[in-house]
């Protein structure tokens, strides 16, 4: 089965790269990530890329084609041929797969018969994912059409269709909403902040519904937990914090950007998205972060061997090394998600990023509240809103400051809205008692 595979150089350098089923890469894809998306992305980005390239492969597989013989004789995409490739961008990978797996399995059905005339059995992704899914397969078979054809005669000829072939795949992108509307909201499902509060109780060491087997197991991933609720840290900022990293006596952490870090062992390295900076914990925090690694890290056999802050617990070959993306999602977060999946089904390791920018909103409007009756507290004014987020977050645009805000702009909205109503409505009342 083909897929992505993440390599490590020696200098540290993450390589993703697309595999066949023999575990052979695909020599074209390996060459245009080369030239074309290895020196301008880091390895997430590389690593999308690959995926919408292979959803071109299943398109192929499928329909029976081969796109790179059909260029190296000068044919190129037909009109019907970009619609039926828009037409599967817009459906699920897995989806596809789990037909595909069917039809080699059992044979049932012919599955190109039923594609994509029953579209309606599939799942379908995002307008905006499906947008992304287009450009790269056109970045792609443009890249690979011009590489393969150089050498030709009449190349300057062909390059003229080559252009009118990407513009043609491009020309059928979904247009996507902009910036305004539920539709762009981050937090129009995400989980109430009652929901954050719930979980938190839930994962605390000695909660009775705690769902995590012995005590070392609990300590970390609960701290884990509230390193992301109180920092607004994202999950793959957690998992590369250094010891050193956490200040025990001044209360603060470090995020630190390691990019490309030679003794990461971990083939999909997490790292950090966004800016440097320090961010304040309480004294409480770091004194139970100190203790986790005096007391728990510091008795699983190879932890001592790396910085990384928190590790694998678990025995095997993986114990005492730094915990790992897929480890996070599938043995801490996936595990508390699931004890009451009606509640928490919503719960995203971004969604604490969300949450906790909202309660720095209402932190600030409690300040500010506060300093209309206070003549010693400094109310905050919009701008010193924006930069304190800024600073947290690690953001070098206030545009996302807004973005994470939505929610409380929101809330702000409604009540403004309820009291003028409220108005209207006693003012109905007094008139019709005169």
């Amino acid at each position: 089965m083909t897929r992505v595979m993440h390599f490590i150089f020696q200098e540290g350098e993450r390589y993703p790269m697309l595999l066949d089923g023999d575990g052979m890469p695909d020599y074209w894809v390996a060459l245009y990530v080369t030239e074309n998306l290895r020196p301008r992305l880091k390895q997430t980005s590389i690593e999308g890329a690959l995926r919408n390239i292979y959803h071109l492969k299943l398109w192929e597989e499928i329909n029976g084609r081969d796109l790179i013989s059909e260029m190296s004789q000068g044919g190129f995409l037909s009109d019907s041929d970009i619609a039926s490739i828009r037409d599967h961008c817009l459906l699920s990978t897995q989806s596809l797969n789990e037909w595909l797996r069917l039809k080699r399995r059992k044979d049932v059905t012919k599955f190109s018969a039923s594609y994509p005339k029953n579209v309606q059995h599939f799942q379908v992704v995002s307008r905006a994912h499906s947008a992304n899914r287009l450009t790269h397969i056109a970045g792609f078979l443009h890249f690979t059409a011009r590489t393969l054809l150089r050498q030709r005669a009449n190349f300057i000829a062909l390059t003229v269709l080559i252009d009118e072939m990407k513009n043609r795949i491009l020309a059928q992108k979904p247009k996507v909403s902009g910036k305004s509307g539920l539709a762009s909201d981050p937090d129009s499902k995400a989980p109430s902040p009652e929901v954050f509060e719930r979980l938190m109780e839930l994962v605390k060491e000695n909660s009775p519904d705690n769902p995590y087997k012995n005590q070392s197991i609990r300590k970390r991933n609960e701290l884990m937990f509230d390193v992301m609720y109180n920092t607004g840290m994202r999950a793959g900022e957690v998992l590369g914090l250094y010891i050193s990293d956490i200040d025990y006596q001044a209360g603060k952490v470090s995020v630190v950007r390691r990019h490309d870090n030679q003794i990461d062992p971990r083939p999909k390295q997490p790292v950090a998205k966004t800016l440097e900076r320090d961010i304040p914990i309480k004294i409480s925090l770091a004194k139970r972060l100190r203790d986790y690694v005096m007391d728990f890290r510091s008795n699983i056999p190879n932890a001592r061997l790396h910085p990384f802050l928190f590790v694998t617990h678990k025995r095997g070959a993986y114990q005492g090394r730094p915990l790992s993306e897929s480890s996070f999602i599938s043995r801490v977060l996936g595990p508390a998600v699931a004890t009451v999946p009606e509640l928490f089904g919503e719960i995203s390791r971004h969604g604490f990023r969300h949450n906790f920018n909202y309660r720095l909103s209402k932190r600030i409007d409690a300040v500010n509240a506060k300093a209309k009756t206070d003549p010693s507290v400094k109310s905050i004014s919009e701008k010193e809103e924006i930069q304190i987020r800024m600073s947290l977050n690690g953001w070098s645009s206030d545009d996302s400051a807004h973005v994470y805000n939505v929610r409380h702009i929101n809330e702000m909205a409604n009540k403004l809205m309820r009291d003028e109503m409220d108005d209207i409505s006693k003012n109905i009342k007094k008139e019709g008692m005169k």
